[in-house]
């Protein structure tokens, strides 16, 4: 007899077991990724997500592709780079839901070096940037969470930097280009992101209209914890080009300071020649007693010159020489000890 009571309890059961049984794929669906992930191999592991994916969009059972294995799918073809790859997937992942505003950041900076690569969509390459910034001030509003700006928006910036600088062609856009390499290196002063916005800086340089931007860069990066003795030295000639001597006097001081190289003490010597007399002939006697070959001739030449012709011109000669003698024993007790600012003694 079909009872109605027990049609019911059958129908139950069904849907019950479907539910475990629906339950008990997903649970495998998440081991099986599990397994998959812990590949070492990029290339195979990308090939065991590509079939597993394959197999999620194909099986009726399954609720569709999980959006952590679009991550992983994008990550991974990001490591080999694969970049059609990682518009295909990636794109895929933005359109899902994401809790963890971190990982979408990651897709969105996924994208964007994929497009960068590929050298198409580079609008989209940019929004896409610009929206890691909005997440980073969402997720955090009144206090900058180091780890995020430095591990999502440092990246960011210095992507935009670059794309803006391969498209500048005014003086508008190579601000704009410099602007976020600075504040890339402000949230995450590394190596490599000094190297590119020196680069960049070099570029806006050589452009008719780039002059003040690129200046404006060096100037960030010789204030950064990553000057050196190159950006000093570059961002010196650049401020004497412009007819600035006092400023690049001292960018060459502080690189002197970096590093002894006798022509830079030239340098400052010739610079400070008009302004600063004593301390160039400082520079000019360091200059001498380092320096070597056209160096050492030029540097002996100037300061001899400025020396008796200028600076002692009103000594007699036997106080010249005792004058003279004594500023080279000065100058040789400065290099053996590494003073760093001979004029300030």
């Amino acid at each position: 007899m079909n009872h109605p009571a027990v049609k019911i309890c059958l129908v139950l059961l069904v849907f019950t077991f479907a539910g475990v049984f629906q339950a008990q794929g997903a649970a495998e669906s998440r081991e099986n990724l599990a397994s998959i992930v812990t590949i070492p191999d990029p290339f195979a592991r990308m090939s065991a997500l590509e079939e597993f994916y394959r197999h999620s969009r194909s099986d009726p059972e399954t609720t569709g592709v999980d959006r952590n294995l679009l991550l992983h799918l994008t990550d991974t073809a990001y490591q080999i780079r694969n970049f059609p790859l990682v518009l295909r997937y990636g794109e895929e992942g933005l359109t899902r839901d994401w809790n963890n505003p971190r990982l979408k950041m990651a897709l969105y900076y996924y994208v964007a070096r994929a497009c960068e690569e590929q050298g198409v969509n580079t609008a989209k390459a940019l929004r896409y940037a610009a929206f890691i910034q909005e997440l980073a001030r969402v997720e955090d509003p009144l206090r900058a969470d180091a780890v995020i700006w430095k591990q999502f928006v440092a990246p960011a910036q210095r992507l935009v930097m670059r794309l803006r600088a391969s498209r500048a062609r005014d003086a508008a856009d190579w601000q704009q280009a410099t602007e976020s390499g600075i504040i890339a290196l402000e949230l995450d002063a590394n190596e490599e992101a000094g190297k590119e916005l020196y680069e960049t800086a070099l570029r806006a340089r050589l452009h008719e209209q780039g002059g003040a931007a690129a200046v404006a860069a060096l100037q960030a990066l010789c204030r950064s914890p990553l000057a050196r003795p190159e950006y000093l030295n570059r961002l010196a000639f650049w401020h004497s080009q412009d007819d600035r001597p006092d400023m690049a006097a001292e960018l060459l001081i502080t690189s002197y300071g970096m590093k002894r190289d006798p022509a830079v003490a030239y340098t400052i010597g010739k610079l400070l020649q008009k302004t600063r007399l004593p301390e160039a002939l400082d520079y000019l006697a360091e200059a001498v007693k380092t320096g070597k070959g056209e160096t050492a001739t030029r540097a002996r030449r100037l300061l001899e010159h400025l020396f008796f012709n200028v600076h002692a011109v009103d000594l007699s000669p036997a106080e010249q020489e005792k004058a003279f003698a004594q500023l080279m024993q000065d100058a040789s007790r400065r290099v053996r000890e590494g003073t760093t600012k001979p004029g300030f003694e």
